[in-house]
């Protein structure tokens, strides 16, 4: 059987989409005859005997622990999932390449997340930058999850050989059957329309603009449902933000319901109660946003924002299989939701085109494309 050791700075029981990503490539993986084995931090202990929470602190001794744990399980390769807040900013990801090669060992294969940088100093500036190139460089073969950063890396020639772009698959299950009804009394959404609010609430992601949206809507406004809410485990930078959104709501307000954080399962059935997902990405829409494939993939009708430019939503489109609206409008946005929760064919039209072009996302394919890619390394 062969073996990878995955890197990752999060993993369940703590919350936070690489981690769940993570775990979800992994029972994908195991479906295809490769097991992996995960190092990543202390704070994910649980049950699972191939899990290694045994990383105290990301420093400088990563690259040790790393070279000691692959050799331990016989790891033909390494994959590390790059996300520079996820490791607590430290440059030590960065340098992993340079640091394993002098030993020889696995090769390194690098999902990157996104493209921002570590912290190193102040006033570091473009050596910043010149971190992620580091990283790239260093690594055997490169994923990334959307067109934007691919364009970026493919810049280099060098790195366009080794560089894959591969989708990332929604966090949740599939909804089993339930009771709509049932879920919506649960999770005490009133009669009427209900939109829904999925994820994390960072800085990016919009609520204010989609808060200034619904108190532009006509009374009786719809109710609105926040899934989840709160920050990830290892995101430090939005807590600041968190606090001040918070202190500005009013949490007993009549028709917004906060559910919390809810199982996997859980959640998955109540996205599928709701009418309408609006997700209103401060910075764009984006393929690597894990909620907006989640909601895609369950078939609900989305409304999100345009995405930024040499972005691609591709294969979905603006009118087909989601609605998008122009960043930081929230006229448009509240327009936008009064134009599909007037119209039940439209919503149905578009959850089930957005369910149908969805396919790529799948887990299996996306194991299978990671298979390959592998498979294709020296080693």
């Amino acid at each position: 059987m062969s073996r990878v050791l995955f890197l990752s700075g999060e993993y369940p029981p703590m919350r936070g989409g690489i981690g769940d990503y993570t775990a979800r490539l992994r029972a994908s993986l195991a479906e295809t005859g490769w097991e992996s084995w995960v190092l990543t931090s202390a704070a994910a202990r649980g049950e699972d005997r191939q899990v290694l929470p045994w990383v105290e602190r990301w420093d400088w001794s990563l690259a040790g622990q790393v070279r000691e744990v692959a050799a331990e399980i016989g790891a033909e390769l390494i994959h590390l999932q790059y996300q520079a807040g996820a490791f607590a900013m430290h440059p030590a990801l960065n340098l992993l390449p340079l640091a394993l090669a002098r030993r020889g060992g696995p090769p390194l294969v690098t999902t990157f997340h996104d493209l921002l940088p570590p912290y190193l100093f102040p006033k570091a500036g473009r050596l910043r930058g010149g971190a992620i190139q580091l990283l790239a460089r260093g690594s055997r073969a490169l994923v990334v999850t959307n067109e934007a950063d691919r364009r970026r890396l493919a810049r280099s020639r060098r790195l366009a050989r080794r560089l894959a772009r591969i989708p990332i698959g929604s966090n949740l299950p599939e909804a089993p059957p339930r009771d709509r009804a049932a879920t919506r009394e649960r999770l005490g959404i009133p009669p009427g329309p209900a939109l829904g609010f999925f994820g994390f609430l960072t800085a990016d992601k919009g609520f204010e603009l989609l808060l200034a949206a619904i108190h532009r809507l006509p009374e009786p406004r719809p109710a609105l449902v926040v899934l989840g809410g709160g920050l990830g485990a290892t995101d430090a930078a939005n807590g600041p933000y968190l606090t001040q959104l918070l202190a500005a709501q009013q949490h007993g307000e009549d028709r917004v319901i906060w559910t919390g954080h809810l199982p996997p399962a859980e959640a998955a059935a109540a996205l599928a109660a709701l009418d309408l997902v609006v997700l209103p990405f401060a910075r764009g829409a984006s393929l690597r946003r894990g909620t907006l494939i989640a909601a895609l993939r369950a078939g609900l009708p989305v409304i999100t924002t345009d995405p930024a430019p040499g972005e691609s939503l591709e294969p979905f489109a603006g009118g087909r299989s989601l609605w998008l609206v122009p960043q930081h409008d929230p006229d448009a946005l509240a327009s936008a939701i009064r134009t599909l929760l007037a119209d039940d064919v439209l919503r149905e039209r578009l959850g089930r085109q957005a369910r149908e072009e969805s396919a790529p996302f799948d887990w299996r394919e996306i194991a299978a494309r990671h298979v390959a890619l592998y498979e294709r390394l020296p080693r």
